[in-house]
């Protein structure tokens, strides 16, 4: 994670398209310039798009702070991996990482983990604190860290110095009216100065490719697996794809296509059905098989409900419309297919 390249190594320019194999970012310097961060290795830094580049220079700035930070994106952008980021290039880096599930948590047990006489604000004298989504902690919780956080800003215009760093995540942007009775609006003004907002893949589909070669190359080390490339057709259909579960979903299809290939290219044939028509204008003359892509289609929704309910069946029966028992035999079914959900 961390690199000796010199600190004057500047960062190069990527071409504004993909053209053969992407080449890795050189690191970026960070810290008072004795210490180089080097982005290569983290799928949620990899692309060309302008809005890769400003994460970057949001990581380059904030790195030198001790003040909260909100990251502001759908589910599966890897927002952990970009708090952990910027906990390696701050000057904290050697001091401890926590990372607090805010869903399925209730009120009490969230205030106990955070604000008891052995939660983490009292106990956690330096370091960072991740709260992996804002809009799951009870407004009244948002509301006693707007306080400490001002508490905070107090003791260090005091010269008392900061202590622990809270880097909060949401799905919702504070500015959207739809968020305004899931976030306190005192916290919201504290953060918006801090915060960033990361695109989901379907408004830079220019980083797609990037992304698929490195996530490629991740997994086959991963599953010890020789040498696979991703033809232009599959590669083509992947950026097209409207990628609801963004990185999460995208690195669970290639896992899945590539664990059942030996080495070699990997096709658009292999890639799942859903991901194969969605830009279908027209049906092929061989003609398509239509119980298994609205089986694909199922699967990648109740996926989705699953996720974004954080694992809770009863949450994700709600959204789909169905009762508990239906969603748990369906799990069922697919497991002694062995089918994971992807």
């Amino acid at each position: 994670m961390i690199s000796n390249e010199a600190a004057s190594k500047s960062v190069s320019e990527q071409p504004s398209e993909f053209q053969g194999s992407p080449q890795p970012r050189p690191a970026l310097t960070l810290v008072n310039g004795h210490r180089a961060i080097s982005y290569e290795s983290y799928e949620c830094f990899i692309g060309v798009s302008p809005n890769v580049s400003d994460l970057k220079k949001f990581i380059g700035v904030q790195a030198s702070q001790t003040h909260p930070a909100l990251l502001i994106g759908e589910r599966g952008l890897r927002q952990e991996q970009i708090a952990r980021v910027l906990h390696q290039a701050s000057a904290q880096w050697a001091q401890p990482f926590f990372a607090v599930n805010a869903h399925g948590l209730s009120a009490e047990a969230l205030h106990n983990i955070l604000f008891g006489p052995q939660g983490m604000i009292e106990t956690v004298k330096q370091g960072t604190i991740y709260i992996n989504e804002l809009t799951s902690l009870p407004l009244l919780l948002q509301q006693r860290f707007a306080v400490y956080m001002e508490e905070q800003r107090w003791r260090e215009r005091g010269g008392q110095g900061a202590r622990q760093r809270l880097i909060f995540a949401s799905e919702w942007n504070p500015s959207d009216r739809t968020a305004e009775n899931r976030i306190a609006y005192g916290l919201v003004e504290m953060l918006r100065p801090f915060s960033f907002t990361i695109k989901p893949l379907r408004e830079r589909s220019e980083d797609i490719p990037y992304i698929v070669k490195h996530l490629v190359s991740r997994i086959v080390q991963k599953l010890n697996k020789g040498s696979h490339e991703i033809t232009a057709e599959a590669l083509s259909a992947l950026t097209e794809y409207n990628w609801e579960g963004n990185l999460d979903e995208l690195e669970a299809v290639l896992e899945s296509s590539i664990s059942c290939l030996p080495p070699q290219q990997v096709s658009e044939s292999v890639l799942p059905s859903r991901i194969r028509y969605a830009r279908l204008k027209s049906i092929p003359p061989d003609g398509v098989d239509l119980p298994q892509i609205v089986d694909d289609f199922e699967r990648d929704l109740i996926a989705t409900a699953l996720q974004q309910s954080g694992g809770s069946q009863t949450k994700a029966s709600k959204l789909l419309g169905l009762r508990v028992q239906t969603l748990n035999m369906k799990l069922k079914r697919y497991a002694d297919q062995e089918r994971p959900l992807l």
